[in-house]
């Protein structure tokens, strides 16, 4: 994924930085290559364990191989709760932002450690569109010699697709949502994580809504917003930090 995007490094003077990752100068061949990216691992989460529906569909939409009845059964039951619309005539508004939650997902998946952090967890994206909670967790084992071995970040994901809203008011209710609900946040990802890890990361994740209720230099928080080009902005989330007087400066992610 991370070969089709171009990433922009902003804010590097703002107590919260943040980067613009962009798809816009991508041909048609490259844009269908990424919607195949996402939805092939999409379908992989979905059908998890069910490796036979998602071998249908694969085959399916790889060479035209057709369903059977109950492969069609099958494989609708998977995709309908994401991909399609309550209405026929309905906007499906739940598609956009699950596909930037997994864009985010695999860009992240994709981004290198480096010498002063490696990555030990991050959390998929939720199985429903509308499922509450964090739509997002990475846990970080620091070695840098100072501080605290484990660190966590807690995301919540937007979407902005125009309007009357400017996307500043996107950005805006992102952080106050994690400002007002962060510890319920973090508690939605604690039982998924605890199945995932072992050792002291396990835990460490046992411990991760106390940390963040005491505001724990070891918690921080970050938000991604997905949108089109026309409306990505030159400057952003340069008063985030006003929304989490929980935490120290630093622990801040855009």
């Amino acid at each position: 994924m991370s070969d089709f995007v171009t990433m922009e490094r902003r804010g590097g003077e703002q107590p919260c930085p943040w980067a613009l990752a962009s798809l816009k100068d991508l041909s048609e061949e490259e844009r269908a290559a990424v919607a195949w990216i996402v939805a092939e691992a999409v379908m992989r989460q979905r059908c998890g364990p069910v490796v036979k529906a998602f071998a249908a569909w694969r085959s399916f939409k790889l060479s035209g191989t057709a369903l059977s009845d109950v492969g069609q059964q099958w494989v609708t039951a998977f995709a309908e709760p994401v991909f399609k619309p309550s209405k026929a005539t309905e906007v499906p508004q739940g598609v956009p932002g699950h596909v930037g939650e997994w864009l985010w997902y695999l860009l992240a998946l994709e981004s290198a450690d480096v010498p002063t952090r490696v990555k030990e967890y991050q959390a998929v994206p939720k199985d429903y569109v509308i499922d509450a909670g964090a739509d997002g967790l990475v846990i970080y084992r620091s070695n840098n010699g100072t501080g605290p071995e484990l660190l966590f970040r807690l995301w919540e994901m937007r979407k902005y697709t125009g309007g009357q809203e400017s996307i500043s008011g996107t950005v805006t209710g992102a952080w106050q949502q994690l400002s007002k609900h962060g510890t319920r946040c973090v508690i939605s990802q604690v039982a998924w994580a605890d199945k995932h890890v072992s050792g002291d990361v396990g835990a460490f994740v046992s411990q991760l809504p106390e940390l963040r209720l005491t505001g724990d230099v070891s918690s921080g928080a970050g938000v991604s917003v997905a949108t089109n080009s026309s409306a990505a902005p030159r400057r952003a989330f340069s008063t985030a930090h006003t929304y989490l007087t929980w935490r120290t400066p630093g622990s801040w992610r855009a």
